[in-house]
């Protein structure tokens, strides 16, 4: 399977491959994100890993094979992470509809300060 490598502009509901710093900054990492929304120059994203930490609030995505992932990614839904648009590497794909509504009641609750507990994973 041939990799997508087209750059362009990061859009919501996209997801891409992106360098993430680790959470006490030690080094960064190469890894899949989904764009949740641009805020001027920050572009916040769930992060997408391929072992879930969180299972009270991890999820699955429906289809990942729509954006070349496999079974076993899980979207970090527990927090949002903030990256500069240098950040993004090149796009992996388009969410399926379906991931799409999900992800999006789930990004609507976070920036709201509430929680879902979800039986997802």
């Amino acid at each position: 399977m041939k990799l997508k490598t087209v750059k362009s502009d990061p859009r919501p509901m996209e997801v891409w491959n992106a360098k993430v710093d680790f959470d006490n900054m030690s080094g960064a990492k190469n890894r899949p994100v989904i764009l949740l929304e641009i805020k001027k120059d920050d572009y916040i994203v769930f992060m997408v890993t391929s072992h879930g930490h969180h299972p009270e609030t991890d999820i699955k995505l429906v289809d990942p094979y729509e954006v070349m992932l496999d079974k076993s990614s899980t979207v970090r839904t527990d927090r949002t992470f903030r990256l500069d648009k240098a950040r993004f590497n090149y796009k992996l794909g388009d969410l399926a509809p379906d991931d799409v509504e999900m992800l999006s009641m789930f990004y609507d609750r976070v920036r709201n300060g509430r929680r879902i507990r979800t039986e997802y994973v």
